[in-house]
């Protein structure tokens, strides 16, 4: 029997409900699935953003100073800059938002908080628990960085979705253990005596002297003349196919509602480039953008951002692992044409800058020269002519 036609049969069958207030040990499985896959996703994503350099940029021209440092390093005294970005998308992920509040000049991830909604003014955050702390003070929203994931309903589908596959997962594998277990049945050649306390006695014999029987590995059934013990067969039931087809799909929801590549939640190497390609698209660039663009306007004015040419990054081209070997005829593209210097270069494939007066300057060919230099050459030649 199919896992569809078994469901069909069973979900509206009462009696494999779990009783209320207990858990089974079916239930539990199935809750870990549900948790297990939440936690793959969340966890590829969270490690991912972690992996980001933070760019703070101003004069266009990239700076590390004490923002560029508590981004990168240490926004707290308690978290470095990966386990804050973490616990960050954790909380942006379960939730569908999370907000970062500014306490004696270092950033905090909030574990909760309630917002007051004002249409011409800031909102404002109060009952704000940070690290278990409730503040008894509010937080106006221009000095906070909020954030809200457009899908706004994915923490709830999310967690509705996977509630579903995880109740249908604890029946399918409610059935396999009814019908992979020895059930037996006791053929009476007698009619009851009709003496109640005997009957009793012997009823709470029987079942003794079963439970032992069955429950035992090496066990004796001690059979009494009028009576025999025959195995019965079940039939249908979920099969291990079932459970493990049901499983997948459980990581697969997780996988489609995170927009992370369905191999990826398995760890299938295959064709992993071009996954991770997908996966930065579609599933950390969003959060990528999102926070440089809060992070640039909440600690930017108008005039720094727009005059100023002063934002913040976040760089996800740091997040792949890079053969140099491999890339060594685009790195010669890029400085060759100018585009890029060798410390932007250095720096994209995870070295140190240089800072000299060669590394840092743009070079062209023909003969890797500096651009001023090639510019000079083609404009004697041309007056030359």
């Amino acid at each position: 029997m199919g896992l569809l036609e078994y469901l069909g049969l069973k979900v509206k069958t009462p009696d494999i409900e779990p009783t209320a207030g207990t858990v089974t040990a079916e239930a539990a499985a199935a809750a870990y699935f549900k948790t297990s896959a939440l936690a793959t996703a969340i966890t590829y994503k969270a490690n991912a953003l972690s992996m980001c350099a933070i760019r703070v940029i101003e004069g266009g021209e990239e700076v590390k100073n004490e923002l560029w440092y508590k981004l990168n390093y240490s926004p707290n005294p308690n978290q470095n800059s990966s386990q804050f970005m973490n616990y960050f998308m954790e909380q942006l992920c379960r939730n569908g938002q999370a907000l970062i509040v500014p306490i004696r000049r270092s950033f905090y991830v909030a574990d909760n908080f309630g917002v007051v909604e004002n249409q011409l003014s800031d909102n404002v955050f109060d009952n704000v628990v940070v690290e278990g702390k409730q503040y008894n003070r509010s937080f106006k929203a221009s000095k906070c960085m909020f954030f809200k994931l457009n899908d706004r309903n994915v923490s709830a589908f999310v967690n509705e979705t996977l509630e579903q596959y995880s109740q249908m997962m604890a029946l399918a594998m409610k059935s396999y253990k009814d019908t992979c277990g020895q059930k037996y049945k006791v053929v009476l050649d007698r009619a009851p005596s009709g003496d109640v306390d005997e009957e009793k006695k012997y009823q709470d014999f029987l079942a003794g002297n079963l439970k032992t029987f069955i429950e035992n590995a090496n066990a004796v059934y001690m059979e009494t003349r009028g009576q025999r013990l025959e195995p019965v067969k079940a039939e249908g039931g979920a099969e291990p196919a079932d459970i493990t087809a049901l499983r997948k799909e459980i990581y697969d929801a997780a996988a489609v509602a995170f927009k992370i590549p369905r191999p990826i939640m398995y760890g299938d190497m295959t064709n992993m480039g071009d996954l991770v390609n997908v996966m930065l698209t579609f599933a950390v660039d969003p959060e990528a953008q999102m926070f440089g663009e809060e992070a640039t306007r909440k600690n930017y004015t108008q005039e720094e951002i727009c005059n100023g040419g002063c934002k913040i990054k976040v760089d996800t081209t740091t997040i792949k692992h890079v053969d140099i070997f491999d890339v060594a005829p685009s790195v010669m593209n890029l400085i060759s044409s100018g585009v890029r210097t060798i410390d932007d270069v250095n720096e994209a494939l995870g070295f140190e800058r240089e800072n000299s007066e060669t590394t840092s300057a743009r070079l062209m060919t023909k003969n890797l020269g500096a651009i001023e230099d090639v510019l000079r050459e083609a404009k004697q030649g041309g007056e030359s002519k």
